[in-house]
């Protein structure tokens, strides 16, 4: 954790570098210090930029890489289109056959029903 530095403690940390340093001394090291603050901030900036750029590079390349995989893609899809509307075909014939399948055993069920709805309806009237 930081310590705060509160007034009277400024006000001690200034008493004691005019002692050590003296008035006349003072406004160099201020100076100095400001410098160094200064050069230290710009490391820092550049630091912060190097890695920014490193970043954007890093996503670019990975950009590029899925471009490339997609145009590869594209060169193959001639045939997966081929196989895919083969697939689509073989299951289109499939569900139809099972649908006529489907209507065949409905009209075999049908015949049954109508012979017992007019066997019900003999019965009822008699």
């Amino acid at each position: 954790m930081i310590p705060s530095i509160g007034f009277m403690e400024m006000i001690v940390l200034a008493l004691i570098v005019i002692i050590f340093v003296g008035p006349e001394d003072l406004p160099k090291l201020m100076r100095n210090i400001g410098q160094f603050m200064a050069k230290l901030r710009g490391l820092a900036s550049e630091f912060k930029s190097a890695f920014d750029e490193m970043g954007r590079e890093t996503e670019m390349a990975e950009l590029r890489k899925e471009i490339e995989e997609l145009k590869s893609m594209g060169k193959l899809s001639n045939l997966a289109d081929d196989d895919l509307k083969e697939e689509m075909r073989e299951l289109d014939k499939d569900l139809r056959d099972l649908d006529t399948d489907l209507r065949d055993a409905m009209s075999e069920d049908n015949p049954k029903t109508k012979d017992a709805g007019s066997k019900s309806d003999d019965q009822g009237a008699s």
